[in-house]
């Protein structure tokens, strides 16, 4: 059930929306060793942000999935950051990231939970 919602004030136009929403879900669920098949990809961009003082590019994302362990964070974070400078142009020290490790009996689908 991993999750990965990325928000950014770049605006993307709807090619560039769709190659970055498989390209995120093919990284993260890769990222993770998560099969991609229940990988969800959320992207909001165009939002009116500021970091620093300044509205330059800059993102905030989470990534929440079960058995995330707070010993692979760092290493996520600088995998998840070098991706969106590529993918973005939005450099690393302009990006925060917040994880999570989601209780599967606390995650509902398709009715019931994991």
């Amino acid at each position: 059930m991993p999750y990965l919602k990325i928000v950014t004030n770049e605006r993307l136009d709807d090619v560039s929306l769709q190659e970055l929403l498989k390209n995120s879900s093919a990284f993260a669920a890769k990222l993770l060793g998560k099969p991609e098949k229940w990988m969800m990809v959320e992207i909001n961009h165009g939002r009116p942000m500021i970091f620093d003082a300044n509205t330059q590019p800059t993102a905030f994302v989470e990534l929440k999935s079960i058995g995330l362990a707070q010993e692979m964070c760092a290493h996520l974070s600088q995998s998840l950051c070098t991706f969106l400078e590529g993918e973005l142009g939005i450099p690393p020290d302009r990006i925060y990231i917040e994880f999570w490790d989601i209780n599967g009996k606390m995650f509902g689908w398709n009715g019931g939970t994991f």
